[in-house]
C-alpha cells in the first residue's frame, strides 16, 4: 500500500536563523533531524528530492542491502520483517518515510541547496527556489555517493554504445538479450548487476584491485553481527584494529565471486585504460566490442556548492571525525567518519549523536557571545 504523502512543510524561510540545517534527507539527515527534534532545537531538514527515500528507491529494482533487517534500523524503530533477511532499496525507502513520518522531522522536499556560504557567524543557503535559508550551524548528511566516476576516454565511444552509471541501472531487462555489456568496476554493486546482466547476454566484469570478499553470514549469523561482537565495526579509526579492517578493505559480497560469475558466463577482465569507437581496452592490451557500459568504478565528492573558504578538497569533509575545518560546519555519513560502522545504517545513531551534540555546542557558544557582545556595546553612562 502506497504511504500516504509527508506533510511538507511551508517554503518559506525563517525570519531568524535556525540552530541548525540538516542538508540532504537520507537516513543519516533524519537521524539528525530526529535528534534536535527531542530537544526541542529549531532545525529544518532539506532534501533535493522529490519523495521521501528516492536515493534508495531509484536504485536497481532487485537491490538488497548487504546489512540485514536487525541492523537496519533507526533509533527505536525496527524495520519490519525477517530480522535475519536482507532488504530491498524499496523497502528502505518506504521505511524513512514512515520514520520521517512517525518522529515528526521537520523537513522540506524539493529543496536543493545551490550554494553555502558564511558570514558574520552565520551560515547562508541558497536554495534552487531563490529564496535562502539562515542558520548558526549547518551538518552536511548528503553522503558520499554524489558524483559518479567517468573517466575521460568514455567520451571516445561511439554514440551507438549506451551508457550510464550504477545508480541509473534499473534491471537486466533494460537490455536486450544477445547484447555484450561490460561493467566497469567490481564492487558489490558491479558484481550484483554483472550477475544481474549474465542471462542471455554476453557480460564483461573490468576488475581493478584485489577484493577480499566474505560472505554476508557466518555460522548463521550476519557478518556485522561478528563484526560487533569482536570490537571491530566501533573501534575508533585510527584504532590497530581498524587501521587492519581498513587495509583489508573486505566486501560482503562472496555470492558473486569470481567464481561465482565465472559460473555463470561472466568474462572477467582486467582494469579499463582506453576506448575507441565501439571497443574498450584493457590494461594488458585485450580489446572488447560492446554494446553497453555501466560504469561502477566509484564517486567523488561534490563540493561546487560549498563556498566556504576552508572547504577546499574532500579531505576537509572526513578527517574530523565529524567536524570540519569550518567552525559550526559539519558531516554525517561518511565511510571511516569515526570507525567501520559510519557509512552503515547501524553506525548512523552513535555518529549523529555526537555530530548534532558539536551542532548544539556551538549553537550554546554562539548565543553566549551575542549576550557578550550585547553587554559590551551598551552606553557607558557618566554618573
Amino acid at each position: 500500500m502506497k504511504a500516504p504523502p509527508l506533510p511538507e512543510l511551508a517554503q518559506t524561510p525563517p525570519l531568524l536563523p535556525l540552530d541548525c540545517l540538516v542538508i540532504g534527507g537520507g537516513q543519516s539527515g533524519l537521524m539528525c533531524g530526529y535528534l534536535l527534534g527531542l530537544v526541542g532545537s529549531k532545525y529544518r531538514v532539506v532534501d533535493a528530492s522529490v519523495r521521501l527515500g528516492d536515493a534508495w528507491r531509484n536504485r536497481p529494482r532487485n537491490l538488497r542491502l548487504f546489512t540485514s533487517r536487525q541492523f537496519c534500523r533507526l533509533a527505536d524503530m525496527p524495520l519490519a520483517g525477517d530480522p535475519n533477511g536482507y532488504p530491498t532499496g524499496q523497502e528502505f525507502a518506504d521505511y524513512l518515510e514512515r520514520f520521517a513520518r512517525d518522529k515528526v522531522v521537520e523537513i522540506s522536499l524539493n529543496a536543493r541547496v545551490t550554494r553555502l556560504s558564511r558570514a558574520n557567524g552565520i551560515f547562508a543557503a541558497e536554495m534552487a527556489d531563490g529564496t535562502t535559508i539562515s542558520s548558526h550551524t549547518v551538518i552536511d548528511a548528503t553522503g558520499p555517493n554524489q558524483s559518479p566516476i567517468v573517466p575521460a576516454f568514455a567520451a571516445q565511444l561511439d554514440a551507438g554504445v549506451r551508457q550510464l552509471v550504477a545508480k541509473d541501472f534499473r534491471d537486466a531487462d533494460d537490455f536486450p538479450p544477445g547484447s555484450t555489456i561490460a561493467v566497469v568496476g567490481d564492487g558489490a554493486s558491479g558484481r550484483q548487476i554483472a550477475r544481474e546482466l549474465a542471462s542471455g547476454r554476453r557480460v564483461y566484469v573490468a576488475r581493478g584491485k584485489v577484493r577480499n570478499l566474505v560472505p554476508n553470514a557466518i555460522l548463521g549469523r550476519d557478518l556485522f553481527w561478528w563484526l560487533s561482537k569482536i570490537g571491530v565495526l566501533f573501534a575508533e579509526r585510527d584504532s590497530l584494529a581498524a587501521r587492519l579492517l581498513r587495509k583489508r578493505d573486505p566486501i560482503p559480497a562472496s555470492l558473486d565471486s569470481d567464481g561465482r560469475l565465472a559460473a555463470r558466463g561472466v568474462v572477467l577482465m582486467r582494469r579499463v585504460v582506453d576506448a575507441r569507437d565501439d571497443e574498450l581496452i584493457f590494461e594488458n592490451g585485450s580489446r572488447a566490442r560492446v554494446d553497453a557500459v555501466i560504469w561502477c568504478a566509484g564517486y567523488n565528492d561534490n563540493l561546487g556548492w560549498i563556498a566556504l573558504p576552508l572547504i577546499d578538497r574532500p579531505g576537509s569533509l572526513s578527517n574530523g571525525c565529524g567536524r570540519t575545518p569550518e567552525e559550526g560546519f559539519y558531516v554525517v555519513g561518511r565511510k571511516w567518519l569515526t570507525c567501520r560502522a559510519s557509512e552503515l545504517i547501524l553506525g548512523i545513531e552513535r555518529d549523529a549523536t555526537k555530530v548534532v551534540g558539536y551542532a548544539l555546542e556551538q549553537v550554546k557558544m554562539n548565543r553566549s557571545s551575542n549576550v557578550l557582545q550585547g553587554f559590551q556595546r551598551r552606553p557607558t553612562i557618566a554618573i
